[in-house]
């Protein structure tokens, strides 16, 4: 009897943690950016719980150069957002984005380009998920100004793998005194 009890708590165990594993890890990305606002709402959530929240605010936000010492750790962090992002999806995207510059021709450039990202990505995800991008130039302002949502989602097994590997980096940082 001890051990048939045993046998299902061990079952229920792995069942529990397969169901964990494949489970998807889902990150929120909520931006406001115009002449007032430059703020970006970070959420991550596993099984409608969320983890961690965070706003960062851009304006009072003191970027890293790359002309530093630790340009190396900012070139392996950002290939291991970008192999993570690899793995992901895109589960929704909304914006609306208005493009302008002192300079005109120089707005149009812009507003083509970034066009052609966007239209490169409904056309690559807008069948599958859920994707509204609406671009517009103002010709006659000087500002940038977008408003969006966007959530990614990424299976948990492989998010674990990516962030063993930023702890590894982290740690290599601090060791070398940066």
């Amino acid at each position: 009897m001890l051990i048939v009890l045993l046998l299902i708590i061990i079952v229920l165990f792995i069942i529990i943690l397969l169901i964990f594993l494949m489970s998807k890890v889902y990150i929120s990305l909520d931006w406001q950016w115009d002449e007032e606002d430059k703020n970006v709402q970070f959420k991550i959530s596993i099984l409608r719980f969320t983890f961690y929240q965070e706003t960062i605010d851009f304006t009072k936000l003191d970027l890293p150069s790359f002309e530093t010492d630790n340009n190396g750790d900012i070139k392996k962090r950002y290939h291991l957002v970008k192999s993570l992002l690899k793995k992901s999806e895109i589960e929704t995207l909304h914006t609306k984005t208005i493009v302008a510059t002192y300079d005109p021709s120089i707005t149009a450039y812009l507003y083509v380009s970034i066009t052609t990202l966007a239209e490169w990505i409904k056309a690559h995800y807008s069948s599958k998920r859920d994707v509204e991008i609406n671009i517009a130039a103002d010709f006659e302002q000087e500002t940038f100004q977008s408003v969006g949502e966007c959530m990614i989602s990424v299976k948990l097994s492989k998010t674990i793998k990516e962030m063993k590997k930023m702890k590894k980096i982290r740690k290599e940082s601090v060791n070398d005194g940066r």
